[in-house]
């Protein structure tokens, strides 16, 4: 095993044109600081790990006081290093970190690993030093992991600032908080006989580098299949979902989300905010975004593997099982249902191959069923799987059951006849570009066929449930990529100018006033500031119409008898002068501006739309059932803004709000693609104002003659969401 060069310390090293980050993910120079001499410290252990992985480079132990750490000179310090050494792995105590942060950069680092803990992750007590070391990195500009990290680690190149051994190869990259988090990713991968792994970062506090930053990088690496996160929070949302937006369109990204209580409080004066629970919001966006959430600490592994190496399904293609024996089959064909998956239609002409194949007992229709043919030729399956995956029906094979097991089951002599199967089913999967998936009870065996197919980048899962749940990443992988050009890149707009003067709530015209001069089509409107106005405008429309006070004072405008409805030309005084003195009596001092006349709306579907900004994800739209039920139903989903018509169509596919659109029991049909709009132009309202921090449309009525806001109220701050400062 090659060992870290042991150098003479030069002046300067040979000039980079990589950036910094690039240069702190792949190291070709690091230095230890805070080296020793003991092997129980980590700055002992960092150089021997650095040996052991077999890394290549200058590796320059620093401490004042040693001459030799394991073969290597010592240099006695940060200033005696050469200068622009890729890495330093800084493991000193907290208080130490700032000003060995300001030499690194001096002499030419461009990034730092800080391992020590003690600053915000401990509340009020490492505030100051948590200060100390944001200024530190603003002076210089020096790239950091951490503080409170486990470390770094590139596999591919033996850059192993982790300490963890045998870690194998693959095309896995891991981004977590926590360094258990890596362990058990490995530990895993190695159970489930996984393609192992290229890099791993461990961010710590993000006091300095991101999740974003991270994905980014990682994806662009043509050594990382799938980038695998843990995550229990983000330093910049928005900027994440932006990132992971580009970044699917080269690689997958899967997450496991840890955090997932609620976060902030909403004003209860909006039910959107009411209901916007963190999770809900963030397990929304980041769909969104193209990152596929697992919910299992035991699914990370198995989904950022199986997409590291495997195509995902094409767009319009489906699914074919091939089993051998009915359990294994119908278990999977039960998953793959209830997670939406579609079975594909196998074609008459593939059914006739299959049954010259495979003989009368067999079943020829989705799943298919080779009924023992298998049992004493294995090679069977890879004419059934030929044939299945020339039918132009087919997007994915799921080989379920006993597959690659037949020589343990029966008899030794299979071994052959089954290697041969493997070696086939590699060609194939190529050949016709359709992936396969092989699901097996024989998995965590050892199985020489098996071992092929992994090897071929063909995955041989031992549970069905995993099995399908990688299916289920295939195939929104698939269609992700396939309407990639229709999606939003989620980058926010420059801020338009402020839509009013001060905070708090706005009064219902000017609410109205700026989500109408936006595009969005509210229906017909009048601000009345006397009595006859009420009645030229209800006489007017020449339809029952609303009557909404308009006061400062007055915010649930129905509690105090600040609502009439139904009004007629013949009662429009009289109701009018009814809501002024019933306000004027419940709420004292209210001052009355006028009123606001509407016509009625026509009979319809009562939706929730309403946006809001996410202290981490920034300006977000909420959408689902609407009226007095949105709390009691809780069907709501989110969509970061802005965001595109395809985005809000899925938007709208998602929800419960959903069935009643094309015609329920008495209801009318409703314009989709006029829904869909409204909400992109509602999004594109909120992504322009961060200083808006609610903006509540509930209910809006969906009709056969549009789509029409029955309250407008916007809830003016002036701060901005970190996504927006």
């Amino acid at each position: 095993m090659a060992q870290p060069s042991s150098v003479a310390v030069a002046e300067t090293l040979p000039a980079e044109t990589r950036t910094a980050l690039q240069r702190l993910f792949d190291p070709r120079s690091i230095a230890i600081v805070g080296a020793s001499t003991s092997p129980t410290k980590r700055g002992f252990q960092a150089v021997r790990a650095l040996q052991q992985a077999g890394y290549a480079h200058p590796v320059y132990p620093v401490n004042p006081k040693a001459t030799e750490i394991l073969g290597l000179e010592v240099v006695p310090s940060i200033d005696g290093l050469p200068y622009g050494v890729d890495v330093a792995l800084i493991a000193l105590p907290g208080a130490a970190v700032p000003d060995a942060l300001r030499h690194c950069a001096a002499v030419g680092i461009a990034g730092a690993v800080v391992l020590a803990n003690g600053f915000k992750e401990t509340g009020d007590s490492g505030a100051e030093l948590d200060a100390a070391l944001a200024r530190a990195i603003a002076e210089t500009g020096i790239r950091v992991i951490g503080p409170n990290t486990s470390g770094m680690l590139n596999v591919s190149t033996g850059a192993n600032l982790v300490g963890l051994q045998d870690v194998p190869t693959g095309p896995i990259s891991v981004v977590t908080q926590s360094g258990n988090m890596l362990l058990s990713l490995v530990n895993d991968n190695r159970a489930l006989k996984g393609p192992g792994f290229h890099a791993y970062i461990g961010l710590g506090n993000q006091a300095d580098v991101r999740y974003d930053e991270c994905v980014t990088e990682l994806a662009r690496d043509t050594r990382t299949g799938a980038v695998a996160i843990h995550s229990e929070g983000f330093a910049d949302g928005r900027a994440f979902l932006v990132a992971a937006a580009s970044a699917v369109e080269d690689k997958p990204v899967v997450m496991l989300r840890g955090g997932r209580s609620e976060i902030g409080q909403r004003t209860a004066l909006s039910h959107t905010g009411s209901i916007a629970g963190s999770d809900a919001v963030a397990t929304a966006v980041l769909r969104q975004a193209g990152v596929e959430l697992v919910d299992r600490s035991d699914d990370l592994a198995v989904v950022a593997g199986a997409m590291a190496t495997t195509a995902p399904i094409a767009s319009g293609g489906k699914v074919a099982i091939l089993s051998d024996g009915g359990g294994h089959a119908t278990l999977a064909a039960d998953a793959l249902t209830a997670r939406g998956i579609e079975l594909a239609q196998i074609g008459e002409r593939t059914q006739q191959v299959l049954r010259d194949l495979l003989g009368g007992p067999a079943s020829v229709v989705n799943p298919v069923d080779v009924a023992g043919a298998s049992d004493a030729d294995p090679t069977v399956f890879a004419d059934a799987v030929d044939a299945l995956m020339s039918d132009p029906a087919v997007g994915l094979v799921l080989i379920v059951g006993l597959y690659g097991g037949y020589h343990l089951r029966f008899d030794a002599s299979l071994t052959a006849a089954e290697d041969a199967t493997a070696e086939r089913l590699l060609e194939l999967t190529t050949a016709h570009r359709v992936p396969l998936l092989v699901q097996s009870c024989y998995a965590g065996d050892i199985v020489s066929n098996h071992d092929r197919l992994r090897a071929g980048g063909v995955p041989v899962i031992n549970s069905i449930d995993h099995a399908v749940r990688v299916v289920a990443a295939l195939d929104r992988r698939g269609r992700r990529l396939a309407t990639a050009s229709q999606r939003s890149s989620l980058t926010l707009p420059a801020p338009a100018p402020r839509a009013a003067v001060g905070t708090g709530i706005l009064d219902e015209p000017t609410a109205r006033a700026l989500v109408e001069d936006a595009g969005v089509d509210i229906g017909g409107w009048t601000f009345a500031r006397t009595i006859d106005e009420v009645v030229t405008a209800v006489t007017g429309y020449g339809r029952p119409c609303a009557l909404k006070i308009v006061s400062p004072q007055v915010i649930h405008k129905s509690d105090v008898g600040g609502v009439k409805l139904n009004v007629v030309g013949a009662g429009a005084a009289e109701n009018a002068q009814a809501i002024i003195d019933a306000v004027a009596e419940n709420v004292r001092g209210a001052v009355i501006d006028g009123i606001v006349v509407t016509p009625m709306a026509d009979q319809g579907v009562e939706l929730l739309v309403g946006a809001t900004h996410d202290p981490i994800f920034g300006p977000v739209v909420a959408f689902g059932s609407g009226g007095v039920m949105v709390e009691a139903l809780e069907d709501v989903t989110f969509r970061a803004a802005p965001f595109t018509e395809i985005e809000a169509h899925e938007m709208v596919d998602e929800t419960i709000a959903s069935r009643m659109l094309d015609g329920y029991r008495h209801l009318p049909v409703i314009d989709r693609t006029a829904l869909a709009r409204f909400l992109v132009r509602v999004g594109n309202i909120v992504a322009a104002h961060p200083e808006i921090s609610e903006l509540d449309l509930n209910p809006v009525i969906a009709s056969d003659t549009g789509i029409v806001p029955v309250d407008v109220r916007i809830v003016l701050s002036d701060k901005l969401s970190g996504a927006h400062a």
